[in-house]
C-alpha cells in the first residue's frame, strides 16, 4: 500500500505523465502503452441520449467536476448508464478530458464494455505493485479510463486510501469530468465517504426491481448538501417527479 502522505503527490505526478508524453522520460509513476486504446462502448443511441438528457437536469455544458454514478444494489444499470454518461460527456466538448474511474473493486465491468485489459488497474497501483494505467479512446481520444484493477489485500483499505488522501480531487486536476462508477450504496458503507467528495450524484434504479424502500435509503445516505438525479433503467415511461423528490 502507498505511504498515505505522498500517495496524493504520486498519483498526480502519474496522472501528468501518462497524459503529456514529453513527461514520460521525467515520471515514473505511471504505466503507458502507446498502442492501447479503448473502445467506445456498443451502447445503442438511443441509450445515450437518455442517459444524457437525465444528466443535463444536473449539470450544463459549462459546468465541470466529478460525478458518482451510483445504485441501490446490483443489476440495476449502474455501470452501463456510467460508460454512458462518460461517452456523451466525451462527446459535447472538444477541449474537456473525461475520465471514467471504475471503483467497483469486487465486480468491476467498466474494462468489458470499453474492451480493455481489467489489470493492471487503480487497485495494483493503489498496493504498490505495478504504475498507474489509464487508456484513451473515444471521440477525439477526449475519454480516459482507469481499469479498477485486481486487488490483493483488504479492498476496504483501498476505499480508505481513496477518500482519506483525498484522490478525487487529484483526478479532478488533470480531467475537466471525472465518472465514477461506485459499487452499489446499499451494503458497501465503506463508499460513503467517496459519496461526500463529489459535485453531484446520479442514483440509477430499474423498472420493477428497485424498491422505494431501497431508494428512502440512499436517499438518507446520500444526504442534501450535493445535487442529485434519479434515472429508471429498463422502462421507456417517464419518472414520476415524486421519485424524483426522494433524491
Amino acid at each position: 500500500m502507498i505511504d498515505g502522505s505522498t500517495a496524493a503527490a504520486g498519483l498526480l505526478d502519474a496522472l501528468t505523465g501518462a497524459i503529456d508524453p514529453s513527461a514520460s522520460q521525467q515520471l515514473q509513476g505511471f504505466r503507458r502503452r502507446p498502442t492501447e486504446s479503448l473502445t467506445v462502448p456498443p451502447l445503442e443511441h438511443e441509450f445515450v441520449e437518455r442517459c444524457r438528457l437525465a444528466l443535463a437536469k444536473l449539470v450544463t455544458l459549462e459546468d465541470e467536476g466529478t460525478i458518482a454514478v451510483c445504485s441501490a444494489r446490483r443489476g440495476e444499470g449502474r455501470s452501463t448508464v456510467a460508460a454512458a454518461i462518460a461517452l456523451a460527456l466525451s462527446k459535447s466538448r472538444a477541449d474537456g478530458r473525461v475520465l471514467l474511474l471504475d471503483l467497483d473493486f469486487g465486480r468491476a465491468r467498466q474494462a468489458e464494455l470499453l474492451s480493455v485489459a481489467p489489470s493492471p488497474g487503480l487497485a495494483d497501483y493503489l498496493e504498490g505493485r505495478e504504475r498507474l494505467r489509464l487508456v484513451a479512446g473515444g471521440p477525439n481520444r477526449q475519454l480516459w479510463h482507469v481499469p479498477a484493477g485486481t486487488h490483493l489485500g483488504d479492498r476496504l483499505r483501498l476505499y480508505h486510501q481513496l477518500s482519506s488522501d483525498e484522490m478525487l480531487r487529484v483526478f479532478r486536476q488533470r480531467f475537466q469530468w471525472v465518472v465514477i462508477d461506485l459499487p452499489p450504496v446499499l451494503g458497501h458503507p465503506e463508499t460513503t465517504p467517496l459519496l461526500h467528495q463529489v459535485d453531484w450524484h446520479l442514483v440509477v434504479g430499474r423498472h420493477r426491481r428497485t424498491t422505494l424502500a431501497d431508494l428512502r435509503e440512499v436517499a438518507e445516505i446520500l444526504g442534501e448538501d450535493r445535487p442529485s438525479g434519479f434515472l429508471l433503467t429498463s422502462d421507456s415511461t417517464r419518472i414520476p417527479g415524486w421519485i424524483r423528490r426522494l433524491l
